[in-house]
This record gives C-alpha cells, sequence and structure tokens, in this order.
C-alpha cells in the first residue's frame, strides 16, 4: 500500500547547499555591522545612539574641501558680493564687492584652526582693490554690508571670521565637527555626529 520513499541524494544536497549560500552572507553582514550584538559599543565608549556621538569620520584633501565651499557658495547667491574660496596652504577668499555701479575685487587670507569641533579663520593679509587696508576695516565693511549665512561670524575686533560649524545641521539632524585641518599636509578630517 506504501511505497518507501526514495531519498534523492543530489536533491539534499542541492538544498543544503543552498540554505548555506543564503545564511552565511546574513550571519556574516551580522557580524560585520553588530546587528547580531544586542550590547555593542562605538570605539570612542560610546552607545551608538547616544546623543552627539561621533558616527563617522570623513577624510578629504584640499581640492575636494575648495570645491565643496565653492559649491555651496554658489547655492546662496548674494547679490552685492560675489566671492569663491582657493585653499593652497592658507584659505583665500576672493571676491567683488559691489558699491553702486562698480565691483570693489578683495582678497583675504587666513589660516584656519580648529576650534571645539569649529573653526576659526586667523586672518593672514587683507586687500582692498590692489591696497593694502588695515584688516579690522575691511572685515567691518564685510560684516556690515554682506550677508553671509547665519553660521559664519565675522569677529573684525578679533580679526578672524568664526565658522560655527557645529551648528550647521546636514541630513536628519546630523552634524558636523572639524577634527583636524592641516593645510600644509593636505589633512582635513571631520566627524559627522547625530544630534538631539
Amino acid at each position: 500500500m506504501f511505497k518507501p520513499i526514495k531519498k534523492n541524494r543530489w536533491r539534499t544536497a542541492f538544498f543544503a547547499l543552498l540554505i548555506i549560500v543564503v545564511a552565511v552572507p546574513f550571519f556574516l553582514f551580522g557580524l560585520l555591522t553588530g546587528g547580531l550584538s544586542s550590547n555593542s559599543v562605538t570605539p570612542g565608549g560610546l552607545q551608538p545612539g547616544s546623543k552627539n556621538a561621533a558616527i563617522f569620520t570623513v577624510q578629504a584633501n584640499k581640492q575636494q574641501l575648495e570645491t565643496l565651499i565653492n559649491d555651496q557658495i554658489r547655492s546662496n547667491k548674494n547679490s552685492r558680493l560675489t566671492y569663491q574660496v582657493s585653499i593652497g596652504n592658507q584659505v583665500a577668499l576672493n571676491g567683488r564687492y559691489r558699491l553702486l555701479f562698480t565691483g570693489i575685487p578683495f582678497s583675504l587670507t587666513f589660516n584656519p584652526v580648529v576650534s571645539n569641533g569649529d573653526i576659526l579663520l586667523k586672518e593672514s593679509e587683507v586687500k582692498l582693490g590692489s591696497i593694502r587696508l588695515p584688516d579690522q576695516q575691511v572685515l567691518s565693511f564685510l560684516k556690515a554690508g554682506s550677508k553671509f549665512p547665519k553660521w559664519v561670524i565675522i569677529q573684525p575686533d578679533k580679526r578672524q571670521v568664526y565658522i560655527n560649524l557645529t551648528s550647521v545641521k546636514i541630513q536628519n539632524g546630523m552634524y558636523l565637527r572639524a577634527k583636524t585641518i592641516d593645510l600644509p599636509k593636505n589633512d582635513v578630517s571631520f566627524t559627522v555626529h547625530r544630534g538631539n
């Protein structure tokens, strides 16, 4: 009445191999991403979901940073001020300030310094046209007559521009903190953090 069932070894081997091929990548993915561990800790000692935790580090070079800054400048056009940034061993801001019916060329040169995740651009040379002027006067002139983003703060009395990088929100409430800016060594790095 009942026929004995023949086991097909090839079919069994095929399904066993199929299960291994499907299961192993998921297992490896879980191990590599920490998905199988309930108490994984990031290298800094902070829990991954904790407030202000560094998620990852972004490494860049001068050319990449220059391109990123100039793209940002182009997207926030200013009718009175046109400028661009060039980065060598210093940061140079070159542009034209529109006054009445003419454009006055200007050039500012800065040395960048990292301060608590923000960037201080310490002024080293200022020119308005071809004339070297007192730096505080030119910085005051730019501060009064231009509209920079809220996170760019011109401080003429300190002869610097403060870039409040940590207040710039990027995607999904994340923000950047400057880690290192060493232009002569072409070393620029930022950490990406999760906001509140």
